[in-house]
């Protein structure tokens, strides 16, 4: 899987919708790999942020880096319009 926050941050010129579905193929690539390595630890982060874009929310267990990391990218997308 990619380097996630190089991911985001070269996503800023897309709308909402398109970065939703961007992400959600991720989140099931990275489903993939956890399910062959038997680890969540990609699935689950990439899941959070997926969850922050979909509904605006965030999980207790969202790190401060993704969050950050999400607050900035909507920022970028809000000034964009």
């Amino acid at each position: 899987m990619r380097d996630l926050d190089a991911l985001l941050n070269s996503l800023v010129n897309i709308d909402r919708d398109s970065l939703v579905a961007i992400l959600s193929s991720e989140a099931e690539a990275a489903e993939r790999l956890a399910n062959s390595i038997r680890t969540r630890t990609s699935t689950q982060r990439v899941n959070r942020i997926l969850l922050f874009f979909q509904h605006d929310e965030t999980e207790p267990y969202m790190s401060d880096t993704d969050l950050a990391l999400c607050k900035s990218l909507e920022r970028k997308l809000t000034i964009r319009g």
